[in-house]
């Protein structure tokens, strides 16, 4: 009678906990965040964002050791079992009791689909360990069980289950990882990607290569213990170059331009209700070539000048960006230094000052007394400049002197460079004082190089953009860019003289040592040794070939510095480092003089206590012939 009364009762608990079941018929659909797709200008995928999905395959659209694979390390004896596997629970429970701890587990393939299912319609949270969660997992099990065959139950687990960085289903995985579809993967990659269900940000290939690949070989083994595969020795090797591949896609600074045009998306098309496919403005090229010119000079020259940052932006004139590094590692800053970080542009600022004064009737060979100047407490002088007296309003730009720009600004006034640099699209709060001259307020890089093109875009605005087109997955046109109509901020005369004073500063004057051709203009910048900048430009037609050509048209701005403020060494001006980044950049390689010399040349380096470059070098040929040269800081400024 007791034992009826039991059965009565476990039989009621059991049917309301069934009755308590979500819809399944929502099975092959998951609620979920509209995905974002970026692309570079040619197709070349560069960032995702939301929760990214792809096609939805069935078990045969798929090669046999991609199954196989989840089954050795997850499920072995998926295709016999109902649901719930005693024989692996048993031996789960064995082998955990021995290790004393939990060494392994006992669900099925099966099990996880019916957890992953609750947790998703969210009747439990995810660290619920509760009996009443375990009952309805092992129901809804039977229940998935007798309404699908095991091919059907395969095929909805892996187009539901999660593979880590926001990346559902076995073909959005592939994708992610390996660019291709899952019907390609390989046994390697197979491996790899079952692997990851334990633990995806500790199995991770991008974040963590080598015990991703110690993951991958552990499951190959179990593959062969199964009788899937004969050997994995030839996998292993193959998959060694697949984690090189991927490591490096991942060490490149795209996600500085993506997350920027991320955040921008919705100013185009309001909220996200879909998933969405970005095409940008970006350069593939050209945005590798910066990457590596800008870590090259920050892991030399940088050590050297005590600079451990740089950010780099390139646009065309019209202001699309062709390139933008926000930092020399994403991986280890995420902050933007082209586009959230505020810092004095110092002498940078001065070809704003310099067409206020023409402007206001002032003509290039307007004579302008050049000895530093003091009012009141505050004196500006000037940097290794000798004064000559009275020098045309041209010169002081091009040599940058520091009194010529303040008596500028006096005889404007520091209103009339404020209203100008609004104009121009700055938008950072000044102060009306004589200190503006000399660029003291705080601007974005960003700001800065887009104010510059306007130079290069025949004086008309200059907005940086990095969106061409957004689309929906169907294809449909959600937004696409459309030539601005703006008039000229900048009249036909003074943009001539302005031209024609930036192109000076590049052949005579700070900037001479980046003199690539007479297309060039530009201006360096520093501000007190915490700040150091080169913004400028070249003409003619853009080519997508860095290596070869060089590249062209295109307005790049490079600011070098250290994040905490602290001081770089007294020789980091604009013309030094900054420079040496936009030149190697515009001319599509790194000088050889700017490679530093291997030991097998038996090459020395000292920096002195003066800041100084000392090298000893030593050359060989048929003969042994000693030279020494020794090369100061001042030789590689102005």
């Amino acid at each position: 009678m007791v034992g009826l009364w039991v059965a009565m009762i476990g039989g009621f608990i059991l049917f309301w906990l069934f009755q308590e079941l979500p819809d399944v018929s929502t099975l092959k659909t998951a609620g979920r965040r509209p995905s974002v797709t970026i692309q570079a200008s040619d197709g070349t995928v560069i960032g995702t964002y939301g929760d990214l999905r792809e096609d939805v395959l069935r078990v045969k659209d798929l090669p046999p050791h991609l199954p196989q694979a989840l089954m050795a390390v997850e499920d072995n004896r998926f295709y016999s079992h109902f649901g719930v596997d005693i024989i692996g629970l048993v031996r789960a429970m064995y082998s955990n009791y021995k290790a004393g701890r939990v060494v392994q587990g006992g669900s099925t393939i099966t099990q996880q689909l019916a957890k992953n299912f609750l947790l998703t319609q969210k009747l439990f949270p995810v660290t619920d360990r509760s009996i009443k969660r375990k009952i309805q997992e092992v129901l809804l099990a039977f229940w998935l069980e007798w309404h699908f065959t095991k091919d059907q139950i395969m095929t909805i687990y892996l187009n539901r289950v999660y593979f880590g960085s926001g990346t559902y289903g076995i073909d959005a995985a592939a994708q992610r990882f390996f660019q291709k579809s899952a019907r390609e993967l390989t046994v390697f990659e197979s491996a790899l990607i079952a692997g990851l269900l334990q633990a995806p940000s500790r199995y991770s290939p991008a974040a963590n290569p080598e015990r991703s690949k110690k993951r991958a070989t552990s499951v190959m083994a179990k593959m062969k213990d199964l009788g899937y595969i004969r050997d994995y020795t030839t996998y292993l090797e193959e998959g060694s170059k697949q984690l090189d591949q991927i490591k490096s896609r991942e060490e490149r600074s795209y996600r500085y331009f993506t997350d920027w045009v991320y955040e921008s998306i919705a100013d185009h098309i309001g909220g996200l209700t879909k998933d969405v496919v970005v095409t940008t403005t970006l350069d593939i090229n050209a945005q590798n070539h910066a990457e590596l010119v800008l870590k090259h000079y920050v892991d030399t020259l940088g050590k050297v000048l005590s600079a451990s940052q740089a950010a780099m932006i390139a646009m065309r004139p019209d202001g699309a960006i062709v390139s933008m590094l926000g930092g020399r590692s994403y991986a280890k800053s995420q902050f933007n230094r082209v586009t959230q970080a505020l810092r004095q542009p110092g002498s940078a600022f001065k070809p704003f000052v310099y067409l206020a004064g023409l402007e206001s009737g002032f003509s290039p060979e307007h004579l302008f007394d050049d000895s530093p100047q003091k009012i009141g407490d505050w004196e500006a002088k000037n940097y290794k400049y000798e004064s000559q007296g009275d020098i045309t309003m041209a010169w002081g730009l091009i040599k940058s002197v520091n009194a010529v720009s303040i008596r500028v600004c006096q005889a404007v006034t520091p209103q009339k460079v404020i209203d100008l640099s609004h104009r121009f699209g700055f938008s950072s709060e000044m102060l009306p004082t004589l200190s503006i001259a000399l660029g003291t307020m705080e601007v974005t890089l960003l700001e800065l190089v887009s104010a510059f093109s306007v130079f290069a875009n025949q004086g008309k605005p200059v907005y940086g953009y990095g969106i061409e087109e957004i689309r929906d997955k169907a294809g449909n046109i959600l937004y696409i860019r459309k030539p601005l109509k703006s008039r000229q901020i900048v009249q036909d005369e003074h943009l001539v003289y302005m031209r024609e004073m930036l192109g000076r500063v590049i052949r005579e004057g700070t900037g001479r040592r980046i003199n690539l051709d007479d297309t060039m203009m530009g201006k360096t910048g520093s501000n007190d040794n915490k700040d150091a900048y080169f913004i400028g430009y070249r003409g003619g037609t853009f080519n997508e070939d860095t290596t070869e050509h060089g590249i062209r048209d295109v307005a790049c701005g490079v600011w070098v510095g250290n994040d905490n403020l602290k001081l770089m060494h007294k020789a980091s001006l604009g013309s030094n480092m900054p420079l040496k980044i936009a030149k190697a950049f515009l001319m599509g390689k790194i000088p050889p003089e700017d490679i530093p010399k291997t030991n097998t040349n038996n090459n020395q380096k000292k920096v002195q206590s003066d800041g100084s470059e000392k090298i000893k070098l030593t050359v060989k040929k048929e003969r042994v012939i000693k030279a020494e040269k020794i090369v100061t800081m001042d030789d590689l400024l102005d």
